[in-house]
C-alpha cells in the first residue's frame, strides 16, 4: 500500500522537491480559489514554518517565483502572500510522500472544508475562526515535536 497523496499545484511548480513548498504552495491556490485571487493574505511566521517545514527563509525559497507570488513582511512575526490567478487548466497533480506533510495537508484541507479531506470540495461556510489559533492545542503538531 502506498502512502503517497496528490494534491494540485500550479504548473510552474513542477520542478519544486520540497514538499512542504509544495504543500504551502497548494494552500496558497486553494486559498486563492476560494477567496479571490491577486489579494494579500495573513500568515504567523511559525505557521507557516510548521506547514512548510522548518525556519528556512520562505522568501528566499519563493525568490525564483515571483512573478507569480508575492511575499511581504509588514511585521517581524508575520507574512503576507499575495498568488497571481491560476486557472485550472495550469493546475497539476503533485506527489506528497512524506507522512508529515500528508498529515498537514489533510489537516489544512479537513480546516478548510468543514472537516471533509476533499481536494476538489470548498466548504459551505469559510472557517469561523483561525485553524492554527493556538498551534498548542493540536495534536498533529504535537506529535512532530513542533510546537
Amino acid at each position: 500500500m502506498e502512502n503517497d497523496i496528490k494534491i494540485k499545484v500550479p504548473e510552474w511548480t513542477e520542478d519544486i522537491k520540497d514538499e512542504g513548498l509544495l504543500t504551502f504552495i497548494a494552500l496558497l491556490t486553494k486559498i486563492n480559489y476560494r477567496y479571490g485571487c491577486d489579494e494579500w493574505y495573513n500568515f504567523h511566521r511559525s505557521d507557516v514554518n510548521k506547514i512548510k517545514g522548518g525556519s528556512s527563509n520562505i522568501q528566499r525559497m519563493l525568490e525564483p517565483y515571483h512573478q507569480f507570488i508575492e511575499v511581504a513582511t509588514p511585521y517581524n512575526d508575520e507574512f503576507q502572500f499575495r498568488m497571481k490567478r491560476v486557472f485550472k487548466h495550469h493546475l497539476i497533480s503533485s506527489t506528497l510522500s512524506d507522512n508529515r506533510q500528508i498529515r498537514i495537508w489533510c489537516y489544512l484541507v479537513g480546516c478548510m472544508n468543514n472537516n471533509l479531506i476533499d481536494q476538489e470540495y470548498y466548504g459551505a461556510r469559510p472557517p469561523q475562526s483561525s485553524a492554527f489559533t493556538n498551534e498548542h492545542e493540536h495534536q498533529l503538531f504535537k506529535q512532530y515535536g513542533m510546537s
